[in-house]
């Protein structure tokens, strides 16, 4: 066959020379069919060859047929193919023959210039109607290659012609990364040859690399939004290419001639610098260029650039010739360059300073700065507000001389101010306006702050944080008395009436500065600056100084701050007497100041403030608006008051007489109408509560101590009336909340049972009285209040209530929903948890409730309602058994006596179908309850017949299993029954259920198909009395996992853990039906169980699933007495298990299998030790090397974080668990560790708690504790510790591990929190290195190692050696 396919491909390529070029895509499209039918490898490869000359001769030339041959997508693809095919060796004879980089260049600047597709948009807009408008570029990318020169050289033909060239440069490429171990020695050589295509100089190579990165551009500005398949690779094509060219001292030049422009303006347009904008490459693919093109231009513009100025002199040519080069697009290139410059990572040994890094950062700011002067205006300011954004973020150090430069030239205009730009300024360095020489641009800052009504919201934004960072900068250099000054003259505004500058006076400024006060003065400059408030005596400064004040007060918190500002601050704010005139900004910073003092101050202190503020206070408190910020704080400031003096005080009966006014003034007072004064920044009573429940605890308690009783404003917010102005529900949960979470409150027996009353009496008890949101909230609220708080007449009354509600008929009132019942029911059931005694107690009660929960879900179709109205029925059997517990638990009186005699009689009562399901509900509490009650020999006595009422009982409920009706409205019956039937024993079960199994299977089946989690209870039942019914039992399958593949912080070390699952599977439901079938078997079957899910074809089979329940059935196998393998057995154990898991763990796909598989090697390494034999440690140790290794791995791996942890965990409970089986066999050990570090280094995102984890492996093999090295057959009389042996045994291999990392750290970036990471564990292999150690890994080191290893060596031998002092 391979014969007629080869014979076949032979003609079809000879036929490509007949004809016309017209005819050239038809016989292309058949030598496309008859290659995808071939197989590489073949020892016959003459018409592949062909094929390839004949495309490289047919692309040859100028003539327009050689360009529509170059310009075919296909053609290339083929080529891709055919690269594929030929062996190295006579590829590269052909390549070279035809000139293919020479038709690659042309291809590349064909397709890197598209024409503009204006006439032929005309066209097809023309010969559409405007009835049916179509979108012309859609239809050609859905139609195939074109062989039209038109449409070729447009730009959707250009991209698809250019991902088929770029994809076949790849495939040729990646053939050519060859290993020296890797092919035969011609393999080799061909591959040698092709790599020398491209070996040519870097301006050679620009030649093919300026069209490519070109080609970029236009994917990215293309007009259609999407991602060609191969896309993703175009960069790493880029980079290889380059990397194949001749290296010379010139290269950084010619990529800032030729590249620099090119590849700046497209990293911004990637990476969104100076902004961000919409591209037409999926955001996947724009990472990934943006990665591999910053990587380029770093390693081969800046990083050279900048040795060059360092061991030059400040030679900064190659800076110059990128600045000029990319002058045409500053606004984005110029920041670009900034971005890399001060981005570039410092090098790991080198002798440079930091300043002479911050010198070069600053020459090139300095050089982008010149350049962007000879551009307008429109196109350098984008620049430099980026640029200096980049600086402020990043806290580059720059010059203050350069810094104002850019703020004269572009910040600070006539006409206009660039807000943003000072704010990065003033953030990058407050020195530009501070020190000696800024004073010019702070004062035109400064008055224009005061123009604040003139600028737009976003400038008036900006300009706040410029004036909080300014402040800042002030503090930052310890004088912050002179921004107190600054503040006061720009705070005041005299003309033409007094008030605050707007911008001033925001709470933000306020809040900053009481943050940086106690931080940046001392008590005698604070003490200064108050006696200078003082001496301010103008009509606008005082009540300037009064808010400034505010800020002062607020940041006094220490002791000896307190003492000498507390009461002087006070004193100079006060000096000007209250009015209502002031602003109300003024009039919250003087209450809030004297709050502030009052609770500061001592009693006499207090005394004295209260006396002068008594009779403003009062005024406002009877006056003002309660919904103003002055008399919210001037109540702050009573309460104060009233702390200050409890208990006992002079003045605590005045404050308090004022504050309890107050409070009943503001409980009659309504919220704010939309159109008052105060609605644009209202206090509601919810702020009062809010502040009072929060800030100020002790003041209910003494509110209830003052009035005996809950203060009604608090009790008002949860008292849900019927007006326009009723609090919303949830705002009265959140209030209660408040309540209940203060200590204060609930610790105070006589508040919170006076609460609890309050809310007993909230409860309605008419038929609707259930509805009434007043209800709900009472419910809610005494399910929240702690169980120990009500007594038992609050119990009783709190039950009668709701009995109450109950409806005395059969009808449910329609306003109560199905959401009612569920939080009623909890609360009733945490009150009959300790004895509960209601009036008239009747166990008609519990069927009331029961059928009224019936007829409210009685509707229920869906699954969800069904599930809902179930859990509902499960509280109603809560509550009946806690009921029936106290019952029958006590003494039998004559009350308990009626109640059961009750329950017997309405549970023999004849029952209609339609009200089984409460029924059955109230059957199983009461056998459940009786059966082992002491009370069941006087039931007895009475009459009480228990086999008879379980008879029954079983008829009643097996009904809905044998009749095979599950489904709609059947279904909560059907698992009500199912769930009741726990009462009986296994047999009468077994005995009466046997004929409904068939149904029972089905049903399970069906439900688990839905998604629904009360199939697994279905299929529980039948493992735990039919378990032989069930065909492979452990055979299950999860619903695909929500969130197993999040990359989480920390490590899942459980099933439940790792797998989660969505909301409609239940994980412990998962493994209660797993134990319930592992417990009823042996040891000999689990491990046939475990055996049958070990060799399950993974593709058949759920692998989740399958590895989830091999777990748990790993924790229940004992694994305690290993049976002696001899030839003839052929027994499976955990040895074995530990072998296909090992296979498992490399073919799992996703994070959550790969977990899971590691988990339970981990368990087996660590609990099931007796099992694991000298193959299973080596095996363990080979599987993480190859985990590490495997390509396949690799995107899992990179995927999440947490399969590097799992594998290191693995190697962890080895060297822990299993040391000495590493004697002999270290070299698996080392393998694995190399491995290890090797990926660690090589991910693209390295993680240093990945690199603590590896640092961790090497610190236990070459520091072991004393008990994984030592045995219990070991020797008393040696003279020679075990753990001393181990570190020298470890001694003679970990050195490699060292090697391995000196030869990662000249092929990888190590950034430097890993490196600081890995440092322990180098340091750890250095101290039981011998010197023979050293002189190997000195001699199997090139220079560049060994430069490396020096620093690391000298490093050591200063922190890390151990010296003996």
């Amino acid at each position: 066959m391979a014969q007629i396919g080869d014979a076949s491909l032979i003609k079809a390529v000879r036929a490509l020379d007949q004809g016309d070029i017209e005819t050239t895509p038809d016989k292309l499209e058949r030598v496309w069919n008859l290659l995808s039918q071939q197989r590489g490898g073949a020892n016959f490869h003459a018409a592949e060859e062909m094929l390839l000359r004949w495309l490289l001769k047919n692309m040859t030339g100028t003539s327009p047929a050689a360009e529509r041959v170059r310009r075919y997508a296909p053609a290339w693809n083929i080529m891709g193919a055919v690269f594929a095919l030929i062996p190295l060796f006579s590829l590269a004879k052909s390549l070279a023959d035809r000139r293919f980089v020479s038709i690659l260049q042309q291809t590349l600047k064909d397709v890197s210039k598209p024409q503009k597709q204006a006439d032929s948009d005309v066209e097809m807009a023309d010969a559409s109607s405007p009835g049916t408008p179509t979108n012309s570029r859609k239809r050609k990318r859905s139609t195939p290659a074109t062989f039209d020169l038109a449409m070729q050289r447009q730009a959707a033909g250009c991209l698809e012609v250019g991902e088929a060239v770029l994809e076949a440069l790849r495939i040729l490429l990646s053939r050519c990364d060859l290993s020296p171990a890797d092919g035969s020695p011609s393999t080799r050589m061909g591959a040698e040859h092709i790599k020398s295509l491209f070996s040519s100089s870097a301006a050679e190579v620009m030649e093919t690399l300026v069209p490519l990165l070109t080609l970029c551009g236009v994917a990215a500005d293309h007009t259609e939004p999407g991602s060609f398949k191969g896309q993703p690779s175009w960069m790493e094509t880029f980079n290889a290419l380059w990397d194949l060219h001749l290296q010379s001292a010139s290269d950084a030049s010619d990529v800032a001639v030729n590249l620099s422009g090119l590849g700046m303006s497209l990293l911004g347009k990637l990476t969104g610098v100076p902004r961000q904008r919409a591209l037409a490459i999926d955001a996947a693919v724009q990472e990934r260029w943006a990665r591999g093109l910053r990587r380029f231009l770093a390693r081969n513009m800046i990083l050279p650039s900048r040795s060059a100025y360092l061991n030059n002199k400040k030679n900064l040519q190659v800076i110059q010739v990128v600045v000029e080069m990319s002058a045409v697009s500053a606004a984005t290139t110029y920041p670009v360059l900034f971005d890399l410059v001060s981005k570039s990572p410092r090098v790991f040994g080198d002798k440079s300073t930091k300043k002479d890094y911050e010198n070069w950062v600053q020459d090139i700011f300095d050089v982008v700065m010149v350049s962007l002067k000879t551009c307008n205006r429109e196109q350098s300011l984008p620049a430099v507000v980026a640029i200096m954004d980049m600086a402020a973020e990043r806290e580059t150090h720059l010059s203050t001389a350069s810094l104002r430069s850019v703020c004269k030239d572009y910040a600070i205009r006539e006409e206009t101010f660039e807000w943003k730009l000072l704010l990065s300024l003033v953030k990058l360095k407050p020195d530009v306006f501070l020190m000696p020489g800024g004073e010019q641009f702070l004062d035109q800052v400064l008055r224009r702050t005061r123009e604040s009504e003139t600028m737009t919201d976003q400038d008036f934004d900006t300009a706040l944080q410029f004036v909080v960072l300014l402040a800042e900068g002030y503090a930052n250099a310890h004088d912050l008395s002179s921004f107190f000054k600054t503040w006061l003259s720009n705070l005041a505004v005299a003309e033409p009436a007094i008030k605050l500058e707007r911008l001033w006076s925001q709470r933000e400024l306020v809040t900053a500065v009481a943050r940086l006060l106690e931080g940046s003065l001392n008590t005698n400059q604070l003490v200064d600056i108050l006696d200078w408030f003082a001496s301010r005596t103008g009509p606008a400064e005082c009540l300037a100084r009064i808010h400034i004040l505010g800020a002062i007060s607020l940041g006094i918190s220490q002791e000896e701050f307190v003492d000498a500002a507390n009461i002087k601050t006070f004193d100079v704010a006060f000096l000007e007497k209250f009015s209502k005139k002031e602003p109300a900004a003024v009039s919250v910073s003087r209450w809030t100041i004297a709050e502030k003092s009052l609770s500061r101050g001592t009693l006499k202190e207090a005394g004295r403030i209260w006396s002068q503020v008594k009779p403003d206070l009062k005024q406002i408190l009877i006056k003002a608006s309660v919904h103003g910020e002055p008399t919210f704080a001037a109540f702050k400031s009573c309460i104060a008051a009233w702390l200050a003096n409890h208990p006992g005080g002079t003045d605590e009966e005045d404050a308090a007489a004022m504050a309890c006014s107050f409070i009943d003034r503001l409980e009659e007072s309504g919220e704010p109408m939309a159109d008052s004064d105060d609605a644009q920044d209202p206090i509601t009573k919810g702020t009062y509560v809010s502040w009072i429940l929060t800030s100020a605890p002790r003041l209910v308690s003494l509110l209830v101590k003052r009035t005996g009783v809950f203060p009604k404003l608090i009790l008002s917010l949860v008292s849900l009336g019927g007006d326009e102005n009723a609090i919303t529900f949830d705002s009265a949960l959140t209030v209660s909340h408040l309540v209940l979470e203060n200590e204060n409150n609930t610790n105070n027996q006589k508040l919170i049972s006076g609460l609890v009353d309050q809310m007993i009496s909230l409860i309605d008890t008419t038929k609707n009285g259930g509805s009434l949101a007043s209800t709900r909230v009472a419910v809610q609220f005494l399910r929240n209040v702690p169980a120990e708080v009500m007594a038992r007449q609050q119990r009783e009354a709190t039950m009668e209530r709701l009995i109450l509600q109950l409806p005395q008929n059969s009808d449910v009132p329609e306003s109560i929903g199905t959401g009612y019942w569920q939080p009623v029911l909890s609360l009733m059931v945490k009150l009959m948890e300790k004895p509960t005694f209601y009036t008239d107690m009747k166990f008609a009660h519990l069927e009331a409730i029961g059928k009224s929960v019936f007829k409210i879900h009685r509707k229920s179709k869906t699954t969800e309602e069904v599930l809902k109205a179930r859990e509902d029925f499960r509280l109603l059997g809560q509550l009946a058994t806690l009921t029936l517990r106290q019952m029958a638990s006590s003494s039998l009186e004559d009350r308990e006596k009626a109640y059961l005699a009750d329950a017997i009689t309405a549970l023999q009562s004849p029952c209609s179908d339609p009200e089984m399901v409460p029924r059955l509900v109230l059957l199983h509490s009461f056998i459940s309850v009786v059966q082992g009650s002491r009370a069941l020999a006087r039931l007895e006595e009475s009459g009480l017949d228990l086999d008879d009422l379980k008879t029954q009982h079983l008829l009643q409920g097996a009904k809905p299993l044998a009749c095979g009706k599950w489904k709609g409205r059947a279904l909560l019956p059907f698992l009500t029954s199912l769930e009741v039937m726990d009462v009986l024993d296994h047999e009468t079960i077994k005995r009466e259920l046997s004929t409904a199994v068939p149904t029972l299977l089905k049903a399970a089946e069906r439900l688990l198909d839905s998604g629904c989690k009360a199939g697994w209870e279905v299929r529980m039942f039948l493992a735990k009395h039919f378990v032989e019914q069930l065909e492979s039992p452990l055979r299950i399958k999860l619903p695909s996992l929500a969130s197993a593949d999040s990359d989480d912080e920390a490590v899942a070390t459980t099933p439940e853990e790792l797998v989660s699952v969505p909301t409609t599977v239940d994980k412990t439901t998962v493994l209660q039906y797993v134990d319930v079938v592992i417990r009823g078997v042996d040891e000999d079957t689990n491990l046939k169980h475990l055996k049958e899910l070990l060799l399950e074809d993974s593709e058949e089979s759920d692998p989740l699933g399958r590895l989830f329940v091999i777990y748990r059935l790993v924790q229940h196998l004992s694994g305690s007495r290993p049976q002696v393998p001899t030839p003839s057995s052929s027994s499976f154990d955990l040895g074995q298990a530990h072998s296909l898991l090992c296979e498992e763990l490399l073919r799992t796909t996703t994070t959550a299998q790969f977990t899971l598989a590691a988990m339970t090697l981990h368990l087996l390494l660590e609990q099931k030790a007796a099992w694991m034999t000298q193959w299973n440690i080596d095996l363990t140790l080979s599987s993480v090397s190859a985990a590490c290794s495997a390509p396949a791995m690799q995107p899992l791996l990179a995927a999440s974080p947490k399969a590097y942890q799992w594998l290191c965990r693995l190697v962890e409970m080895v060297i822990k668990r299993h040391r000495k089986r590493l004697d002999g066999h270290f070299h698996v050990l080392i393998t694995a560790l190399q491995s290890l570090i090797r990926r660690l280094l090589s991910s693209e995102k390295e993680e240093e708690r990945h690199a603590k984890l590896f640092a961790r492996l090497v610190t236990l093999v070459c520091e072991p504790s004393v008990a994984s090295v030592s045995r219990s057959h070991a020797t008393a009389s040696t003279l020679d510790s075990e753990k001393d042996k181990a570190k020298r045994y470890a001694g003679q291999y970990m050195y490699l591990v060292l090697m391995q990392y000196v030869k990662l750290q000249l092929e990888h970036v190590v950034p430097h929190g890993v490196r600081e990471a890995l440092e322990t564990g180098m340091h750890s292999i250095l101290d039981i290195t011998t010197p023979d150690g050293l002189r190997i890994m000195n001699d199997g080191m090139d220079p560049s190692g060994r430069v490396i290893f020096r620093e690391m060596y000298k490093q050591y031998q200063k922190f890390g050696k151990w010296s003996g002092i």
